[in-house]
């Protein structure tokens, strides 16, 4: 398996706030059935792109220095979860930004309320620079509980969703709960990311979380979007 949403990378942003915790985060992924991570720090200043990139870079090969020492043969690979703003209209070269040098984009929209027609602007922004977009929890954001449509027209723009195993299971609440799993059912969301940031409440322990997963989440379904499709993404290869 492969996750391609974490903020396993240390010290960073919100995520691992220490090297160490980043190494046993890697650990208990590895010992739960990961062969790769994508880490996947938050990125949204802009005027900041190469700086952010080398701290990233220079932070992985820390921690794949560290997993050597403690021997977990973890793949580390690179990505970011891209803040979408109107900053990403005037923004440079993105390309470090990507999946594993991939076409695809993980990015995410404000959790609170937000103008949808900006936020279509900033998706279209990215599919004309060449970019697949990947949009992180679809099931968390404020503005698509309050308007389904916009999935739609998201899909019309083959826009890629990944949800959050937590939502899954209901750790995010009711809400979250029943559109994660009609996304993922319905064939609308393709991906299932952990987006691990700690050791103990939202961590990379996953046969833990495959226990609370609601009986329409079957073991097929499951492979599929942590198995199958993070490896097309992985090899930049169309879902």
């Amino acid at each position: 398996m492969t996750d391609i949403h974490n903020h396993i990378l240390f010290a960073i942003d919100d995520g691992a706030h220490d090297i160490d915790t980043s190494v046993e985060m890697c650990r208990e992924a590895y010992e739960n059935g990961y062969k790769a991570v994508v880490v996947t720090p938050h990125f949204a200043n802009y005027n900041h792109i190469d700086e952010f990139v080398n701290e990233r870079d220079y932070k992985i090969s820390e921690l794949q220095k560290a997993l050597q020492v403690e021997e977990i043969p973890l793949t580390i690979l690179r990505g970011a979860e891209l803040f979408l703003s109107d900053a990403l209209m005037k923004s440079g070269n993105i390309d470090d930004l990507t999946i594993n040098n991939s076409r695809y984009m993980l990015c995410e929209f404000p959790l609170g309320p937000f103008n949808i027609k900006r936020g279509l602007m900033w998706i279209d922004e990215l599919i004309e620079r060449g970019y697949t977009p990947i949009l992180a929890h679809p099931e968390r954001y404020y503005e698509i509980h309050r308007n389904l449509h916009i999935i739609d027209e998201l899909l019309d723009r083959d826009v890629v969703f990944q949800v959050n195993i937590d939502s899954l299971t209901g750790k995010n609440g009711s809400t979250a709960q029943q559109l994660s799993i009609d996304m993922i059912c319905r064939g609308f969301a393709q991906l299932i990311g952990t987006d691990a940031h700690d050791l103990k409440y939202r961590h990379t322990r996953i046969k833990e979380k495959i226990k609370e997963l609601p009986y329409e989440i079957d073991h097929d379904i499951f492979v599929k979007c942590v198995k199958i499709n993070s490896q097309k993404v992985i090899d930049d290869e169309e879902i």
